[in-house]
């Protein structure tokens, strides 16, 4: 049984990893908004964002493994508010970094394809990122951070699907509701992605913490 702790416990990723390895290893979640009621795993609600309650938490918990799930996902409110987006996808993972290192700990932390502007298409993990948002340029220089406090740390940049808490944090949750209500709505034309279903994403970075990967992945379907 291993120790995990996942923070964003309360996101579409977050809370699906816990809800599926609670039964056989040790979960915590960790939550700041969103409260989590009627599950079998520890859930703490604090904010991440101070280092020394971060510190205080890992020390506290001593975890074996970090999912590093939290983020300011939202792309508006990351453009009206980039400072704390900075704060909360670029700094807060290198701090994680520098302290999972410090304290022996295995990182997960969980990047996104939008690091990539989709000129090119077919992206490998050598390809150059061209990210074109706020939220997309705070991810890759949070992915920078992660890789140079910690070269040990798994970056895995994701795209994936499934059935969040609120259901309306999934694209596919956008169409399955409008659809079922009888609402026409209108998909893209020229866009292609390659996401996971989210179970399937969480059992593939608890694989790639099982064979102690390290470096940058794309985690994504065929």
């Amino acid at each position: 049984m291993t120790r995990i702790l996942v923070t964003g416990a309360s996101g579409l990723l977050g809370l699906n990893f816990a809800l599926q390895y609670q039964a056989a290893h040790q979960v915590m979640g960790v939550v700041h908004q969103h409260g989590l009621r009627n599950v079998s795993f520890a859930v703490v609600k604090t904010d991440l964002n101070n280092p020394r309650i971060l510190k205080r938490l890992l020390v506290g918990a001593a975890p074996e493994v970090v999912i590093h799930a939290a983020a300011i996902a939202n792309l508006e409110a990351c453009e009206k508010n980039p400072q704390l987006a900075q704060q909360i996808n670029a700094d807060l993972p290198g701090e994680l970094a520098r302290l999972t290192r410090e304290l022996g700990m295995k990182l997960v932390h969980i990047s996104t394809d939008a690091v990539f502007d989709g000129e090119q298409g077919g992206y490998v993990e050598t390809d150059t990122p061209n990210p074109l948002s706020v939220y997309a340029r705070t991810k890759y220089e949070g992915e920078q951070q992660v890789t140079e406090a910690n070269p040990e740390a798994i970056v895995a940049r994701v795209n994936f699907f499934g059935w969040s808490l609120t259901g309306k944090r999934s694209l596919s949750e956008f169409f399955y509701n409008n659809l079922s209500a009888g609402n026409q709505v209108k998909g893209f034309t020229d866009v292609q992605f390659c996401p996971l279903q989210v179970n399937q994403l969480a059992e593939t970075l608890m694989g790639m913490v099982n064979l102690d990967l390290r470096g940058l992945y794309h985690v994504v379907s065929g």
